[in-house]
């Protein structure tokens, strides 16, 4: 029973770290399995929407592990390979206690079903927390991962603030990229959209509120090639090339860079687990619950509507209770 686990959640973001937090203090034998603990929030220079706490996200998500491993959450980092379910074998509670951070008790119920391997590690638990969020769509151009958090984003209500007054692009055409355009024109000197395309694909009254917008300046048949700067941004090129025109190379003067080209949820390691999908999210009701019995998602990873670390973590506190009531039965 060493590796078999009451809760086991995959992700260890912002909703896992707090599914963490809140499966152990059910007493729960809980394990948290992710590639890196604190996930995609780490790279977040400063956060300050997280309500009574303003710094980098990487502090922030330090302070979630700790505070769970207080209450006895284990971690694992590594890759997951597989996840499998199996149905379960009835048996006789158990009674195996474990040491940690506290001593605390399994619940009682039957044998593991579900395993994950994890490089050449096998874990087991009786119920399991999808936390996975999602991956950025990346440019791949030079700067891109040297400037992040010192100018580069993905994500502009998170990070738009610290621009304010100042000159920023915006890189992408669907809805993305209109709301990130449109919430910092308002905030922003000067906002460049560039889309390598002849028209944004956003939604008609989108793009008529950005045409409207005197200080933003859309750049059609753009390419973004590098981003420059010598510590923080300062600089975008780009290759204009209209099919009409001879191609253009141009450094926009910039402070930022915003790259809305859509983000991937990082839900195909369970695929096997026949989890119901919307546009690739995985469908959840407010309970967390998902179309499989005893798996539970929450955060980025799901249909929510909202991608934010409060609203991970609010889930990942849901998927928590959820999963407890489930042992319980």
């Amino acid at each position: 029973m060493k590796d078999v686990y009451d809760v086991v959640i995959f992700g260890a973001g912002p909703a896992g770290l707090t599914a963490g937090l809140y499966a152990a203090r059910y007493n729960h034998k809980t394990l948290v399995v992710g590639k890196v603990v604190g996930g995609t929030a780490n790279s977040a220079g400063e956060i300050e929407n997280w309500p009574g706490y303003k710094g980098s996200g990487l502090e922030l998500m330090g302070k979630f592990k700790e505070q769970a491993a207080s209450f006895g959450c284990h971690f694992l980092e590594g890759n997951v390979n597989k996840v499998e379910k199996f149905a379960p074998r009835k048996s006789s509670p158990s009674v195996e206690k474990f040491s940690s951070a506290r001593e605390v008790q399994p619940s009682a119920g039957g044998s593991a079903i579900f395993e994950l391997t994890v490089g050449g590690k096998v874990v087991k638990g009786k119920s399991l927390i999808v936390a996975l969020g999602t991956e950025n769509r990346q440019l791949n151009i030079p700067g891109e991962k040297e400037f992040l958090g010192k100018g580069v984003s993905y994500c502009a209500t998170c990070d738009g603030n610290f621009f304010k007054g100042k000159t920023v692009a915006v890189v992408g055409g669907a809805d993305s990229a209109a709301k990130a355009a449109l919430y910092l024109a308002d905030i922003c000197k000067k906002v460049y959209v560039v889309y390598r395309k002849h028209e944004m694909r956003c939604e008609p009254v989108s793009l008529h509120s950005i045409c409207s917008k005197k200080n933003v300046e859309i750049r059609y048949y753009s390419t973004p090639t590098e981003i420059v700067g010598d510590g923080v941004v300062s600089g975008l090129k780009i290759v204009t090339d209209d099919p009409k025109k001879k191609a253009v190379e141009k450094t926009l003067d910039v402070d930022g860079v915003f790259i809305e080209v859509g983000a991937t949820p990082a839900n195909e390691v369970v695929a096997g687990l026949g989890l119901k999908l919307e546009k690739n999210y995985i469908v959840t009701g407010k309970d967390t619950k998902t179309n499989v019995d005893g798996v539970f998602a929450a955060g980025d990873v799901t249909n929510n509507v909202m991608k934010q670390v409060v609203t991970a973590a609010g889930e990942g506190a849901i998927a928590a209770k959820m999963a407890h009531e489930f042992l319980m039965k």
